[in-house]
Formats: C-alpha cells, sequence, structure tokens
C-alpha cells in the first residue's frame, strides 16, 4: 500500500521543489523523542496512511487528513509529508536479518524455519520470540534501531538533518538493563548444590560428544578439577528460578583468585550473559581486594580470550595437543645415532 495517494500526490511534489528552495515556509519539526515514537508506531501500522503536520508536528491519518482539507479548502498541502514508507515485507526482510542474526543455533533455525512457513509467519516469529524474553527483548531493541534509521535517513532527504537526533550506535550484544530484567544474580558459598553438579556434568557430556580435542579437553579437566572441592559460586538465574550460568571460584592468595570453571547452559548462550555475569563478579572480587583473576579456559570456550584480550588479559600458561605420529613421521629417530 502507498502512502501517496492520488489526493496528495501532486501537491507534495510541488512540495519537494519548494523545500530545496530558500521561500520554502515549512520545515521539519525537531526530531523529539515523542515524535519519534510515534512515526515509528504509525510506520507498522500497515491498515492506515499517515501523514506529518509540519505545523504542528503531529502525525494524522488520512482520514483525518481529508477532513481538514474539506473543512479549510484552502489549506497548503505542502505542510503535511506522507511519513516513511514501510511496508509488510520491509518487516519480513527486518525480520529475516534479525534471524540470521542470532548466534544460538537453536533459535536461529526455529526462527528462520517460522519465516519460510508460509501463511502466519509474523505470527510463527514472534510464537518463537515470546517463548525466550530474552530474545524477545533483543528483537524490539533490534527492530527499534532499524526503524529509527529509516526515519532518519527520511529526514536527511527532505530537510538536511535540521535538528536531528543523535542515533548511537547499533548494539551487537543486549544491554545488561535488558538482561537483568531477566535474570538474577547471585553468590553462593558452601558444598557444591545438585543443580550446579547437573549443569557441570551437563556441559562435560557435550564436550565429550564433540570433536577429539574436546574430549582430551574433558580429560584434562576432570584430571586437574576437583569438583567436589568447589564451594564458592557465582549464579545465574532465569525469572523460574532455575540455574541458567555459574562461576566457580576458588581463592588462591590474598590478591589472587582462581576461575577452574564456568559454564552456561545452551539455551541462554551468545546473548551476553556470560560478559554480565562475570562483571558482577570481577566488581564483587575488587570489593574484597583481590586484583588479579586466573581463568582456565579450554576447547569450545578457547574462543572467550578475544573477550578478556581487550581488557588487558594476557596468557600465564598454554597446554598444547601434538600428535605423535606427525612428529614421528616429520623428524629422523635420535634412536639411529647410537645403533
Amino acid at each position: 500500500m502507498s502512502r501517496q495517494t492520488d489526493l496528495l500526490g501532486s501537491s507534495f511534489s510541488v512540495y519537494h521543489a519548494r523545500m530545496e528552495s530558500e521561500e520554502t515556509n515549512y520545515h521539519l519539526p525537531p526530531l523529539t523523542k515523542d515524535l519519534l515514537d510515534s512515526l515509528m508506531f504509525s510506520m507498522e501500522d500497515q491498515a492506515n496512511s499517515y501523514y506529518l503536520d509540519l505545523e504542528t508536528a503531529y502525525i494524522l491519518p488520512e482520514h483525518e487528513l481529508t477532513y481538514i482539507q474539506d473543512e479549510n479548502p484552502d489549506i497548503s498541502l505542502e505542510r503535511f509529508l506522507p511519513i516513511p514508507d514501510w511496508q509488510p515485507a520491509d518487516g519480513f526482510n527486518l525480520m529475516e536479518q534479525f534471524g540470521n542474526r542470532v548466534r544460538n543455533p537453536l533459535y536461529r533455525g526455529r526462527l528462520l524455519a517460522a519465516l519460510q512457513s508460509g501463511k502466519g509467519v509474523f505470527r510463527k516469529f514472534k510464537d518463537v520470540l515470546a517463548e525466550m524474553p530474552v530474545l524477545e527483548r533483543k528483537w524490539f531493541t533490534f527492530r527499534d534501531e532499524q526503524l529509527k534509521r529509516v526515519i532518519i535517513t527520511w529526514y536527511r532527504k527532505h530537510e538536511e538533518a535540521i535538528h536531528l537526533i543523535q542515533l548511537p550506535e547499533e548494539n551487537e550484544e543486549l544491554t545488561e538493563d535488558i538482561l537483568l530484567e531477566d535474570f538474577t544474580l547471585e553468590y553462593y558459598d558452601g558444598d557444591i548444590t545438585e543443580e550446579i553438579l547437573m549443569l557441570i556434568q551437563e556441559l562435560l557430556d557435550q564436550l565429550e560428544e564433540g570433536s577429539e580435542e574436546e574430549r582430551i579437553a574433558v580429560a584434562v579437566l576432570t584430571a586437574h578439577l576437583q569438583i567436589d572441592e568447589l564451594d564458592h559460586f557465582c549464579l545465574a538465574k532465569a525469572q523460574d528460578g532455575t540455574l541458567a550460568a555459574f562461576i566457580a571460584y576458588d581463592y588462591l592468595a590474598d590478591y589472587l583468585v582462581e576461575v577452574p570453571c564456568f559454564g552456561v547452559k545452551a539455551e541462554y548462550r551468545n546473548l551476553g550473559l556470560f560478559r554480565l555475569l562475570f562483571d558482577s563478579f570481577s566488581r564483587q572480587m575488587a570489593r574484597f581486594h583481590y586484583k588479579k583473576v586466573v581463568i582456565t579456559l579450554t576447547s569450545s570456550f578457547l574462543g572467550l580470550e578475544r573477550l578478556f584480550n581487550s581488557y588487558g588479559a594476557h596468557p600465564l600458561s598454554k597446554q598444547l595437543i601434538l600428535d605423535t605420529n606427525t612428529w614421528n613421521s616429520s623428524h629422523p629417530s635420535s634412536e639411529e645415532a647410537y645403533l
């Protein structure tokens, strides 16, 4: 559905020409938060066309504009500008972009499958999001940011960004405020609970089912990790009270603490939860004057090195996996020197 109707089409072509002239009487109003919200809300209403009144900064549906014109035949239509066009196809493309950006493979697959399911794709997409409140909030944040960019591009096109608000850079991660609405953080000292033990075992089982390197990582980790002796934990719990993530730690010296084990439940990964949990943990350790943290990374968790490196972390030690056959076949045997 086009937002430019026969009623206003010819007048707006004159409007665009006059906008480039110094004699133009109307300018886009300051893009306040209220106006931005009104534009976003109206763009998503596919049943009606809307126009921005450049004199009052109000958004008018087409039927109200028709009424105003009937009551005031001499009114200048230069005063009314169609808001940015937003079609169902634009909304679909936005959902597809979001689905492809979701890093959790389970939910990425389900969201994209919903979009390819034929009739009712919008409802099916939203139903999948509703199962994961954190992901749903991330979708709303992503959608709003994209709509704001469309509006700002529209503003620049028509009035050279007069009074434009500054749009912040797009966030790749969920903000802490969003996460804190869906998870609670707490500290626990004492014997390891059954719930923590089950999550650790779940993580180890997942590694056991992976590559050879992951199975070796399990063997090394379990050899050095006395699970029964873990008794300090930083926990993240979902809204229903179940454990979503944990950091186990131990005090090594009066300034040094070690994190030998940590994990995030599969359905809560790639949402920024570990970053939030570690931030809380680091600040809590600083309050108790622990200035250094030693973190053990193994197998698939090695990717987290990039997260810590950006804050000045550096390797304390490294473990390498070496294939003996590769070594032996690449070098002449030193034993032959004794033959």
